[in-house]
């Protein structure tokens, strides 16, 4: 028996002798030929609504139940921080403690991740052009090891070793976190009761900080990978229990996948470290300065700063515009770039009636939002989608190249077929000029 095996078999019989119960019919296995490490699997047909696996709250690992908590001193202290944070130095401290109620549990979980975050300057290269770039946080993340968990480790060096506690088990916990953690439904349905119930903005606030503690890792149900349009299991929240169900019939042989979410192949990459071939949820963003630099790249800068914040105020111009695999330009763009171009008495009037113009497809937005898709398609990418398409060929194992090109196939096909699309669609005939306008132009002829 490998290592690998050995691992699963004391991780099961952990789990058993704490309460939980594993359906019979289900095992752990090994997918690192796919990419995906550990997996469940159907080792028998299971019809829909059978109990794969049943788990006891107290198994679950929070800031709340790590013994951390228990010792003097610190007990109060870590769980005042911000974020993850508390969660991060449990999982921190509950990793390298030898007799860790938990040690079964960390024998199974990955050391190493295939997320951006830990990717090399070669390999981030490939992400160049991507919506996942500005999104992988390694510079806040660490700014918060400095601020939050440093501290608290040099502080307590009878409980860490700050050569052991560094940032390089931070950001692995925090991977852990990112990829494997789970909010918990009922107490966080408690929560919110109590929330509504708080009787000014303060109480409401500490709520809100609260909600953070909701967060767990939950041994097992982790170990269930996604696959996008592949779910057939999914984890329900019951008083004194978390249970996984089938939620369809699964064949004997099949892997049992849990959702991870309606997610873009950016952000699996980005969380969890892996992509899917064919994507569905696959989006592009349009980000907001390329749409006011497209929309009045030679107007007054300080007209442009009211145009965008009456946008933001109305709530129609945000960090970017989304497009999905509908290819649909979303209302909201043609709104703004309506306004963008607006003259200085045209949006005079807009503000006066603090009215938005209609989303209309004129030549002249047409225009407009086709040099913003051009330009994020052709000036933010080193390659075309042929290209691309092309090295993906070559490509046979899994590798980080590999995931990098298909997050950038998918946003190049989404913007090239909706450029497509927006050229083939009829414009409404009408000049820029507002009905206002006009109106305004014949009350003038009457006098």
């Amino acid at each position: 028996m490998s290592n690998f095996e050995e691992q699963g078999k004391v991780f099961c019989q952990w789990l058993e002798s704490n309460g939980a119960t594993l359906n019979k019919d289900i095992a752990i296995k090994d997918y690192r030929s796919e990419g995906a490490g550990r997996g469940v699997v159907a080792t028998n047909d299971i019809k829909e609504g059978d109990l794969l696996f049943s788990l006891p709250r107290n198994i679950l690992l929070s800031q709340l139940t790590t013994s951390l908590k228990d010792l003097d001193g610190i007990g109060k202290e870590y769980l005042e921080l911000p974020g993850w944070s508390p969660l991060i130095l449990s999982l921190m401290y509950e990793s390298q403690k030898q007799d860790s109620f938990w040690k079964p549990y960390f024998d199974v979980l990955p050391r190493n991740f295939s997320t951006p975050m830990f990717w090399d300057q070669q390999d981030l290269k490939e992400l160049d052009g991507t919506d996942i770039v500005s999104k992988i946080g390694k510079e806040d993340a660490e700014a918060t090891y400095e601020r939050d968990i440093k501290p608290i480790v040099e502080k307590y060096s009878d409980i860490f070793d700050k050569n052991v506690h560094n940032l390089d088990l931070y950001h692995l916990c925090g991977s852990l976190i990112m990829s494997y953690s789970f909010n918990d439904e009922l107490q966080k349905a408690e929560k919110e009761q109590k929330e509504e119930e708080a009787e000014d903005s303060e109480e409401e606030e500490e709520e809100e900080e609260e909600e953070q503690g909701l967060i767990s890792m939950v041994p097992m149900a982790d170990l269930l990978n996604h696959k996008t349009g592949y779910n057939n299991a999914r984890l329900f929240h019951e008083q004194d229990s978390l249970q996984m169900k089938a939620i369809k019939n699964i064949a004997k042989g099949e892997q049992i996948y849990n959702t991870y979410g309606d997610l873009c192949n950016a952000d699996l990459l980005r969380k969890y470290g892996f992509v899917d071939d064919i994507n569905e949820f696959d989006i592009v963003e349009l980000d907001g300065p390329l749409v006011v630099e497209c929309s009045c790249p030679e107007a007054d800068e300080e007209l442009v700063e009211k145009k965008i914040d009456f946008l933001m105020e109305e709530g129609v111009l945000d960090e970017c515009f989304v497009i999905d695999t509908e290819y649909e330009i979303p209302q909201e763009l043609i709104i703004a770039v309506h306004v963008l171009l607006a003259t200085s008495d045209e949006f005079e009037k807009m503000e006066e009636k603090q009215k938005l113009p209609k989303p209309k497809l004129t030549q002249e937005v047409k225009n407009v939002i086709e040099n913003i898709l051009k330009k994020r398609l052709e000036q933010r990418y080193e390659t075309s989608l042929e290209e691309d398409e092309a090295e993906l060929a070559k490509l046979k194992d899994f590798s980080n190249k590999r995931n990098a090109l298909i997050v950038r196939i998918g946003e190049k096909k989404i913007l090239k077929k909706t450029l497509e699309k927006l050229q083939s669609t009829p414009i409404v005939v009408e000049k820029r000029s507002s009905t206002a306008i006009n109106r305004n132009a014949a009350k003038k002829q009457k006098k």
